[in-house]
């Protein structure tokens, strides 16, 4: 494994993004061996019976000059063969000889990644650097705007803003109910720039395959797709925004690292490589199948050096950029989950609890509103004062919100008048909450 520090990866000037995200003029500029692109041409016609420059171009995402290079050194090796169907103008079109589909059969085999060709790992550290959540500053009125629909106490957000300007991991804990993770899968809404994220890296001889449709979101531009030289930006990457990985109870350990696909035998990046420039949520820590200890020595040397080091399946070791905002939920206590050097590492820890009762009130009548209810002070301070209080329950932003939609159940299955009074609250607090007084336990418990 190569020895690297924290230094490794420099920042990038102003105009380096524009210079990484140029479209290559020659095939040297792809920074991709001559292999690995002669590979994609022949894997990509073997799935049809032949295909024209052009549609070349767009599946390779290379410029067309490039493709016809590959092309006609592939037609001197007699793997590939031009054909035609005798339309007088009509374009040339290209097929794999018998000797080339047995090489591609071959190739599909070894490395299966069907897709736009890869850039080079260099430029892809250098491409993540260059995008780091830390150039952009989110500000009180930024962190409020972007989370707008959402009652923030001022502590919190004297916290979480903060936290996110560090770039630093952060740890969010609290009574469930409390927001945690409503808000950690919206913290990724205030940064206000896009990324380029690409299809796929070259790791050696092998493609790693980055770009994934259930994580990364193309935005949509009214610049069209240009195989033109000039016009647009690598064909090889996706204008996105910022990614946000949610993973939860669900997380082992195999997720973190590189995996190959069995059936496609494609290699595929692991979350925290397909999470850089944006937000990676490990939600309910604690409760995974994987130990904690597991989980937390996972990210120590990413953490210290922002540098995570991984390796593909044939053994090939390599490193790239930890550039992204790690981001711990759980509702217990982070001292009972991790020890003091590996806290220290993560630097903030954001405690989430209950509401004031002017939030729980603002709350409550926004969710009356919402499902068209009538609420009465009556039936509120019966809420605040008999139920909450009495039963010494938190007031967690939860509990209006499903309250009030309990409320509207039975207000619509009876047919009475859309009105909540301390009746009807008290027959959907009944069941609601659990009895945790014939278990031993408490009523607010997790």
């Amino acid at each position: 494994m190569l020895n690297s520090t924290s230094s490794k990866f420099e920042r990038c000037d102003s105009n380096e993004p524009k210079r990484l995200t140029a479209k290559p003029r020659t095939l040297e500029q792809t920074g991709i061996p001559l292999r690995v692109l002669e590979s994609l041409v022949i894997k990509h016609l073997s799935q049809t019976t032949d295909l024209d420059l052009i549609s070349l171009s767009e599946k390779i995402g290379l410029p067309g000059n490039l493709i016809e290079q590959l092309i006609q050194k592939q037609k001197s090796e007699a793997l590939v063969e031009v054909r035609t169907d005798g339309r007088f103008g009509s374009a040339m079109r290209f097929g794999l000889t018998q000797k080339g589909m047995i090489l591609a059969q071959h190739e599909l085999m070894r490395d299966g990644y069907l897709g736009p060709a890869p850039i080079s790992l260099e430029s892809y550290k250098k491409l993540v650097v260059s995008q780091s959540s830390k150039q952009e500053s989110v500000t009180p009125d930024i962190l409020r705007e972007g989370l707008n629909d959402l009652i923030l106490p001022e502590d919190i957000v004297g916290q979480v803003g903060p936290a996110l300007n560090s770039g630093r991991a952060i740890f969010i804990y609290g009574l469930p109910g409390t927001g945690k993770t409503y808000i950690s899968r919206r913290l990724v809404r205030l940064f206000q720039s896009d990324v380029y994220i690409p299809y796929a890296v070259c790791i050696g001889n092998q493609v790693l395959q980055v770009f994934d449709p259930i994580i990364h979101n193309p935005v949509q531009t009214n610049k069209q797709k240009t195989l033109r030289l000039d016009d647009g930006y690598d064909n090889r990457l996706v204008l996105c925004s910022r990614p946000e990985v949610v993973v939860g109870g669900e997380l082992t350990s195999e997720m973190l690292e590189v995996t190959v696909d069995p059936t496609f035998r494609i290699n595929r990046a692991p979350l925290q490589m397909k999470a850089n420039n944006g937000i990676l949520l490990i939600d309910d820590l604690g409760r995974q199948k994987v130990s904690v200890d597991a989980i937390l020595n996972r990210w120590i040397i990413p953490l210290e050096e922002s540098i995570d080091y991984l390796s593909m399946a044939s053994g090939e070791h390599f490193d790239i950029p930890f550039e992204q905002v790690l981001v711990f939920s759980s509702n217990i206590h982070p001292a009972k989950l991790a020890d003091d050097a590996f806290l220290r590492r993560i630097g903030y820890k954001i405690n989430f609890g209950p509401i004031t009762e002017d939030d729980y009130t603002y709350l409550w009548h926004q969710e009356c509103e919402k499902h068209g209810i009538t609420t009465t002070n009556e039936g509120l301070n019966f809420v605040l004062n008999q139920l909450h209080k009495v039963n010494n329950i938190p007031l967690l932003p939860c509990y209006p919100r499903d309250l009030v939609a309990m409320c509207s159940n039975q207000i619509s299955f009876y047919q009475h008048p859309p009105l909540i009074n301390p009746q009807l609250i008290e027959i959907v607090w009944g069941c609601y909450f659990v009895d945790h007084d014939e278990a031993g336990g408490n009523y607010g418990e997790g």
